[in-house]
């Protein structure tokens, strides 16, 4: 049986010990991870643990709404076996029928079959670090080559663990400049998430200096047993022109070259951006963005949520 529980009733122990096992565990969805990003999230739980599917609600203008919180990608089904379309179909339709609005993200190992919901294919992109690193860097492009030679050229220097209070400052004053959504708080959620990750050790921090000791880029990495999962970073308009964030990531791929790492570059749908990674030989994987609305046609229109 499939039975919504409350944050306070959730067995945090028994949540972790399934993400732990799950065939598509992944960081965004341990208890102490949404704990620090959500405001009071709850979930949907299958006996005694066997499957859980973790959901994130606010309300306004009195209307219930799921949605996909900042600093995670997705949520979505999580078991001991790989998920199948009727489990996940039957997670989905065991939401509270309270939650009139709903749009968040699913992990791409979740498959479902209703129709009452719309869907947007999302991208993130992924480099296999299980080789020497010159058959990586033969993945390269020659737009990251080059913009790596221009970066040694400059006599950049590689620093790690930076404080992670340095990648936020510099993100938030680079960045975070052009990202109107990310309030006051939302910079503590991540402060208050970066805290955490290097307190448990799975954090790593590194940052690019140039010859006169000024910083170029600074980037924030959470390490699980398998994945190096990009977070957040920064960079100068000088380090821009002079390939900060092709060195510092060449480094970290250097670094970790010839392990079972996967490196997660956290991603995007943005191809500007996702061009980045992949300049790197990252690939694409996608997953699904859902979106279903239950509002009544005034409703819809007094929220503006149509």
């Amino acid at each position: 049986m499939i039975k919504h529980i409350e944050n306070k009733n959730i067995d945090k122990k028994k949540w972790d010990a399934l993400i732990d096992k799950s065939a598509n565990s992944c960081i965004f969805v341990y208890s102490w991870y949404l704990d620090v990003v959500c405001e009071n999230w709850s979930a949907l739980v299958l006996n005694d643990y066997e499957a859980v599917f973790p959901i994130q609600s606010k309300s306004k203008y009195k209307i219930n709404y799921l949605y996909q919180p900042f600093f995670t990608r997705y949520f979505g089904l999580f078991s001991k076996t790989e998920p199948n379309i009727k489990l996940t179909t039957d997670f989905l339709k065991a939401i509270p029928e309270k939650y009139k609005y709903i749009e968040f993200c699913l992990h791409e190992t979740n498959k479902f079959d209703l129709p009452d919901y719309s869907k947007v294919e999302r991208k993130y992109q992924l480099l296999d670090l299980n080789a020497p690193y010159q058959a990586l860097h033969k993945g390269y492009s020659e737009n990251a080559k080059r913009n790596i030679k221009k970066a040694i050229k400059a006599e950049f220097a590689i620093k790690h663990t930076v404080a992670h209070e340095i990648v936020v400052d510099l993100f938030k004053s680079t960045k975070g400049q052009e990202l109107e959504v990310f309030k006051a708080n939302d910079y503590k959620i991540l402060l208050n998430l970066m805290r955490l990750l290097v307190k448990q050790n799975k954090a790593e921090t590194i940052a690019v200096y140039d010859k006169e000791d000024k910083l170029c880029a600074a980037a924030f990495f959470m390490k699980t047993t398998n994945r190096l999962v990009f977070l957040k970073s920064g960079v100068t308009d000088h380090g821009k022109v002079n390939g900060a964030m092709h060195f510092l990531f060449n480094t970290f791929i250097q670094q970790y070259a010839g392990t079972e790492k996967i490196l997660d570059f956290g991603g995007s749908s943005v191809e500007t951006v996702a061009r980045f990674y992949k300049n790197f030989g990252a690939k694409d994987c996608v997953y699904l963005q859902l979106k279903k609305n239950s509002l009544s046609r005034l409703v819809k229109w007094i929220s503006n949520k149509a």
